[in-house]
């Protein structure tokens, strides 16, 4: 079968022939249908983040049970894939917390990934797909739309309340979309792009600001105090502190974007006690989650309409890959699909 192929840092994937992939026991075959790329990719590429090298790429994907091997599914289901699964037998994975598994697998990343033909995984690690849903957006569903989803899931957010999101990439115009349509927050959208802002107005921000102008202060200005809840989808130490200071009193940043360097708070330690401000992590997303979100689409609660800008066929992986690296066209999110 076709399969996109990464052998390491430097090197571009290239399209190659490999063996057809049979599943072990507990393991399923899915034929792709589609597969999202997104800024992970790139960092694999460019040598950011470690891949277990040589290895298919493909962490975002869709399909229908090819083989079911041991399991109870049917051949021909419609299914999302999880983006990562643990090893399902730990105290994290029994609470549905498999996204945190200390033996995380990831597709694309410590195994063979889903640009390809086919693909094997753990049977619990898929999701079905009702007919009302696309492959391409139940490919997206996966991660590019459930990690800031679970991130929303994790800060507490209701209606009503006032949500910040800094960084209006792929992931933050995501959140956007999230807050106002299933939570009902007041958004503000914060990026140092003039076009992300106008997007994200377009999906649903109330109001943005000029992520180089001091936002913290115009955040803080803007709301009389602070917000309720802040999001990182930027991965920056000095973003992480600016959605911090953005806070009310009891208010809670939750950072998803990952950078190497340490935290570095500007707040005074004093601060973050008196005003009880709580800073987490959020990382994945749930099987739990992920079957809520797929249902959200599915029932129209969550339209994501517009948010697949360019699509490729697997043959076109290398071009797909350019437009996320170029940003030439301003895309949101990329899939590849196949028939």
């Amino acid at each position: 079968m076709p399969a996109v192929r990464f052998t390491g840092a430097g090197a571009r994937p290239t399209l190659e022939h490999v063996p057809v992939p049979l599943p072990g026991p507990g393991e399923v075959r899915v034929r792709i249908r589609a597969c999202g790329i997104c800024g992970s990719d790139v960092h694999i590429v460019h040598g950011i983040t470690p891949a277990a090298v040589p290895l298919t790429l493909g962490h975002e994907p869709s399909g229908v049970v090819d083989d079911p091997g041991d399991s109870s599914w049917e051949p021909g289901a419609r299914v999302s894939v999880a983006a990562g699964y643990g090893c399902g037998a730990c105290a994290l994975c029994e609470a549905d917390r498999e996204n945190i598994c200390p033996r995380l697998h990831i597709p694309g990343i410590t195994r063979d990934g889903a640009q390809a033909t086919y693909v094997v995984v753990p049977a619990r690690a898929l999701i079905p797909l009702p007919d009302s849903v696309d492959f391409a957006t139940g490919a997206i569903l996966t991660d590019a739309v459930a990690t800031p989803f679970h991130a929303i899931r994790r800060s507490g957010v209701t209606a009503g309340q006032t949500a910040v999101v800094y960084g209006l990439g792929g992931l933050g115009l995501h959140a956007v979309t999230i807050l106002e349509q299933v939570v009902g927050a007041r958004v503000i959208g914060v990026d140092v792009l003039p076009a992300a802002r106008e997007r994200a107005l377009a999906f649903g921000a109330h109001s943005v600001l000029d992520g180089a102008d001091r936002p913290a202060k115009a955040v803080r200005d803007l709301t009389d105090g602070g917000a309720d809840v802040t999001f990182e989808f930027v991965g920056a130490a000095s973003v992480t502190d600016q959605a911090l200071k953005s806070l009310r009193r009891g208010g809670t940043c939750t950072v998803v974007g990952v950078t190497p360097e340490p935290l570095a708070l500007g707040l005074p330690q004093a601060l973050l006690v008196a005003g009880e401000l709580r800073l987490q992590g959020s990382f994945g997303c749930s099987r739990a989650g992920l079957t809520e979100l797929v249902g959200l689409v599915a029932d129209g609660t969550l339209d994501l309409t517009g948010t697949i800008t360019h699509r490729y066929g697997l043959d076109d992986f290398d071009a797909a890959l350019r437009t996320l690296e170029t940003k030439e066209g301003d895309p949101i999110r990329v899939v590849v699909e196949q028939p």
